[in-house]
């Protein structure tokens, strides 16, 4: 009669050996006589040791290895469970700088097992509840359970269920987990991709898919680029499956087949699914390669002298957007440094007297001054400076000029203060009036006149200047001897006609030359 394999039974006496417990035989047994087991596939690794060799050095043994007699040399025992704590213990006894002879005799709990299978069971089991298992050996200790519970079968017992079910509750696992490795370790074929597994740097995932493609488009890709991340493998697997092998079906345009297969295979297996060719697209062809896309990197010589060609057009186009930006800015800030210059030479102030002017640097009279000289540093602008916009204080402002805020602000050329300004007392008189709130004016002025118009120029900040509007040529000048504007004009406003008379008014229909 069959006997009934009681697994759960198994593991809680495995639980219980492993511990100091007395209900079981317990024997001193030299350290010399405790043989490593052949069968134990987990590693012990002897650089880690440190911890658990001062623990024993200062505590003793916590827990006793479990021991059975040696089937084949007589008064030597066969390790079942404790194989770091022996081989820590030879740390002790052997190799450290102060010997401990006092550790070579060791308590071991010794057990009987009626066969070898039995015996490798507990092995396995012991060391299982005691670590943290990699898949790698998850699936030898799956591999090899399913063999001993064959064997058991073939001894005379019975099994519950079926076996896979039984072997997935020895190892802890779910039944598809336990069929994802078993598909892992009998068909990831590639020595570099079985490496990273072995060494638990390849995620179980991706294995599971690295195993499901032929063995020698493993080898490929394993040459190409073993290091796959994210879910590479499972893109290329169905792309795989879709019928792609990345043997690309296209013409150099010097009539040569194209043999970069293997780039585009790279490629691929680097970028994500909406970027992946499968080598059916020409690179001079790619758009992605015509730029800087990195897993293009390696594409044919023809195709990387095409991006190098259209990355220095669009360099070039960006530096020469780059310096009209900044002779616009550097035109605009000479303007506006004039304007200042010219009211603090009337203030007479001193060179180092500070101008508060919102967030610009060098607001020194000197730095401000060479602005207006047209002195300007050699780098990128992307802004004017002493633009009205950026004047945060104009009353502050105003009072260290000694002139109008509407000067400031670019509303007139007068340099005298406001009515009711008192700098000697340093504040202004309220006033009851209460002032109207003026709006940019669309379109153009119905004549010539001076304006304070607002201006826009791709890729800057709209910026603001007092210039004059010639009717007959429908165009802005900054002065009726100066250079035109080109910039579009985004609203404006009338200087009053007192303060627009003078030498440099323009004359009504006027054209610009």
């Amino acid at each position: 009669m069959a006997r009934q394999f009681d697994l759960s039974a198994m593991m809680s006496v495995v639980s219980d050996l492993d511990t100091t417990a007395s209900s079981h035989q317990v024997q001193m047994i030299p350290l010399e006589d405790i043989l490593d087991n052949k069968a134990n596939f987990y590693k012990v690794d002897k650089s880690a040791l440190g911890d658990l060799a001062n623990s024993i050095a200062m505590s003793g043994l916590q827990q006793y290895p479990v021991v059975m007699p040696h089937p084949q040399k007589s008064g030597k025992y066969l390790l079942l469970s404790g194989h770091r704590r022996c081989a820590a213990l030879r740390l002790l006894a052997e190799d450290g700088e102060h010997p401990r002879p006092d550790l070579r005799l060791v308590p071991c709990t010794v057990r009987q097992y009626e066969s070898e299978a039995m015996a490798e069971l507990q092995l396995i089991f012991a060391n299982s509840t005691t670590r943290t298992l990699s898949n790698a050996e998850l699936s030898k200790q799956a591999e090899r359970l399913e063999e001993l519970l064959y064997q058991l079968k073939e001894e005379g017992y019975s099994f519950p269920g079926r076996m896979r079910d039984q072997v997935a509750a020895a190892c802890r696992v779910s039944a598809p987990k336990l069929a994802r490795l078993k598909v892992i370790r009998e068909k990831l074929k590639a020595p570099e991709f079985l490496y990273l597994f072995e060494k638990d740097r390849l995620r179980e995932q991706t294995a599971y898919a690295l195993a499901r493609l032929p063995e020698d488009f493993q080898r490929r890709l394993a040459v190409i680029n073993p290091d796959l991340s994210g879910n590479a493998a499972e893109l290329i697997l169905k792309k795989y499956e879709e019928g792609w092998r990345w043997e690309p079906e296209l013409t150099c345009p010097g009539g040569k087949p194209c043999k970069r297969g293997n780039s585009f295979l790279r490629h691929d297996s680097e970028c994500s699914s909406f970027d992946m060719c499968g080598g059916k697209s020409c690179c001079l062809d790619c758009e992605q390669a015509k730029r800087s896309y990195a897993p293009c990197s390696r594409m044919c010589i023809k195709a990387q002298a095409l991006r190098k060609e259209i990355r220095d057009d669009e360099k070039a186009k960006e530096d020469k957007l780059a310096l009209k930006c900044t002779r616009q800015c550097q035109k605009e800030t000479q303007i506006n440094a004039t304007r200042i210059i010219r009211a603090a030479e009337a203030a007479g102030l001193s060179d180092d007297t500070p101008i508060p002017w919102g967030y610009d640097p060098d607001r020194t009279v000197e730095a401000i001054r060479k602005y207006a000289a047209g002195e300007f540093p050699e780098e990128r602008w992307y802004q004017p400076r002493y633009s009205p916009d950026r004047l945060h204080h104009p009353a502050e402002t105003a009072e260290v000029l000694r002139c109008s805020t509407d000067y400031l602000l670019g509303l007139t050329d007068d340099l005298t203060p406001a009515a009711g300004m008192d700098f000697a007392e340093n504040k202004p008189e309220c006033s009851a009036v209460e002032l109207p709130n003026p709006v940019w004016l669309p379109g153009c002025p119905d004549r010539s006149r001076k304006v304070v118009a607002r201006f826009v120029s791709e890729g800057l900040e709209p910026w603001i200047t007092v210039c004059y509007f010639y009717a007959a040529a429908s165009e802005y000048r900054l002065s009726n001897k100066d250079m035109r504007i080109d910039e579009e004009c985004t609203g404006w406003w009338p200087v009053p006609e007192d303060e627009a008379r003078g030498a440099d008014a323009p004359d009504e229909g006027e054209a610009c030359d």
